[in-house]
């Protein structure tokens, strides 16, 4: 009778699945330049496609993952923004984001003299 050995399979798992080992807050800094605020943010090595950004009218989210690190930084903002006009541009390891604040008055109703 022969014997048979079967090769031993190893599992492999897709780096995308992966999930990561440490969690890290990036290097970032915030300020205010005419009406807008402007958060910058170091994310050495990660690709474009593995940032995520999410607001709300007055916090911040940010998600970045490369190999089997995760950057995580969350603001609660205190002041409100107006989400649909956040822009955000990434090159070369350094993500800005660009906030417009919220002024009430440029939403107001205008009345107009009888």
């Amino acid at each position: 009778m022969a014997e048979v050995k079967v090769a031993e399979q190893k599992e492999t798992i897709p780096a995308e699945v992966k999930t990561p080992l440490y969690r890290v807050a990036p290097r970032y800094g915030v300020w205010a330049e005419d009406g807008k605020w402007i958060i910058q943010v170091a994310l050495p090595g990660v690709a474009k496609d593995k940032i995520q950004i999410k607001t709300l009218k007055d916090y911040f989210q940010l998600r970045a993952q490369r190999d089997r690190v995760e950057y995580a930084l969350d603001l609660e903002l205190d002041f409100q923004i107006e989400q649909e006009k956040t822009k955000a541009a990434y090159k070369e390891g350094l993500l800005k984001i660009e906030m417009t604040e919220f002024n009430p008055l440029d939403h107001a109703f205008e009345v107009k003299l009888e």
